[in-house]
């Protein structure tokens, strides 16, 4: 299969978060596999760059902020067999986060948008251009966020790791090591405020993983004992935890619809809570005073990413919904 992956954003690892991550994760996975991929970011004409390629799909990414909409209007206006993997709520939210002022959730995460906050509104073309296109999510729940609030969703397709690459290194393990990790730690919906709010709490310190290259990445979460992801909004994955979950660590999350895709409660990780503190606290001291939930978590962490969290088992979920979508 020939897949033209679009994608806006040509930071490299460690600069541009996720999305940029996820540009090269599924890549390698997919020509492993043995299909064809090439990338388009906006250097030429899409027209162009389809006529020489010949794709039989395109993945389509971010675009929105940089690209705009022309590329993604011109598949579908000539047909060109394409699938959008919406990577956060920026269709029909002009906040992005389902957050009303960076810390709260507004009606959409369990509801229908009431739009009662102070973003700015969304253009009326996003959600009807969006909804020209098959749209893939990351994880059911976001998927049900998406449907309730107008936006068109056909797949869902989870995310994996290099799992070879991001490995448990029981000898480089500190006991006791907390970290935590985001390319944005400086916004408040990647919670860091909770975050230190809770380390207070416990007396207990804490490090950050941000902007370091993938192998400094690796070296740390191999070091970690405990990892926590306290986003406050509704992440549609979330992939350092994912990173953290390969290498084994004791994982605390936001029970937020990423996190809550990756992780079973008492099995490989723990969820609490989203933007509580106090939760966030009572589940670090929790972890790092029963030693024997502590290497269950570590265990149950390592298991469920080779179970269901590889970067193979990601490719063989893309290729079923292209195929799907080539087939009408």
């Amino acid at each position: 299969m020939r897949i033209l992956v679009v994608h806006e954003d040509k930071r490299s690892y460690g600069k541009g978060g996720g999305a940029e991550t996820l540009l090269r994760d599924q890549t390698q996975a997919l020509r492993a596999l043995g299909h064809e991929v090439e990338w388009y970011q906006g250097e030429t004409a899409i027209q162009d760059r389809v006529a020489a390629f010949k794709p039989d799909i395109c993945h389509v990414m971010t675009v929105h902020n940089f690209m705009g909409f022309g590329p993604v209007r011109w598949l579908q206006k000539n047909s060109i067999p394409h699938v959008w993997a919406i990577m956060d709520y920026w269709p029909f939210c002009g906040g992005r986060m389902l957050l009303t002022d960076g810390d709260v959730s507004c009606a959409a995460v369990c509801g229908v948008c009431d739009n009662v906050c102070d973003n700015n509104p969304v253009a009326a073309h996003f959600l009807s251009t969006v909804n020209h296109s098959p749209i893939m999510a990351l994880n059911e729940y976001s998927a049900d966020i998406y449907r309730r609030n107008g936006m068109r969703c056909d797949y869902v397709a989870t995310l994996g790791v290099d799992h070879d690459y991001y490995h448990p290194e029981p000898s480089r393990r500190i006991d006791g090591r907390i970290l935590t990790m985001s390319a944005w730690p400086a916004s408040p919906t990647k919670g860091m405020h909770i975050f230190k709010a809770a380390l207070k709490m416990t007396g207990y310190s804490g490090s950050l993983i941000t902007g370091q290259p993938r192998d400094k990445v690796k070296d740390l979460l191999q070091t970690a004992d405990i990892f926590v992801f306290p986003s406050c909004y509704q992440e549609t994955w979330g992939l350092c935890l994912t990173e953290a979950l390969a290498c084994g660590c004791a994982c605390i999350a936001s029970d937020v619809a990423g996190p809550r895709a990756q992780i079973e409660h008492g099995v490989n990780g723990l969820l609490v809570e989203g933007r509580n503190s106090q939760a966030l606290a009572d589940a670090l001291v929790q972890v790092k005073t029963d030693k024997a939930l502590k290497a269950r978590l570590q265990r149950g962490a390592r298991a469920s990413i080779e179970q269901r969290m590889t970067l193979a088992h990601m490719a063989t979920q893309l290729e079923t919904v292209y195929r799907s979508v080539i087939d009408g």
